[in-house]
């Protein structure tokens, strides 16, 4: 009987706010971790860090900007939930 190993799979985006540039916009990472293991990548997205929830790893507000934000990460999250 062979056994089957689940990855445990979390996904965390957050701001990286020393990198904010002159327009005051940070870049905003995605931090993916398997079975302990972490990797950091760009999302190449960027957004005000006053504008960022880090509790809930979105955008706040209902502006267009943030919402295109949070539909991006939103998809980008879901590629590494299959």
């Amino acid at each position: 009987m062979q056994k089957i190993m689940k990855n445990k799979i979390v996904t965390y985006f957050y701001v990286k706010e020393e990198k904010t540039d002159n327009d005051g916009e940070a870049p905003i990472y995605l931090r993916i971790t398997v079975n302990g293991e972490r990797a950091e990548i760009s999302t190449n997205r960027k957004v005000d860090p006053s504008l960022w929830n880090k509790y809930s790893g979105r955008a706040t507000g209902r502006s267009e900007g943030a919402r295109i934000i949070n539909a991006s990460l939103a998809t980008t999250r879901s590629f590494f939930a299959r």
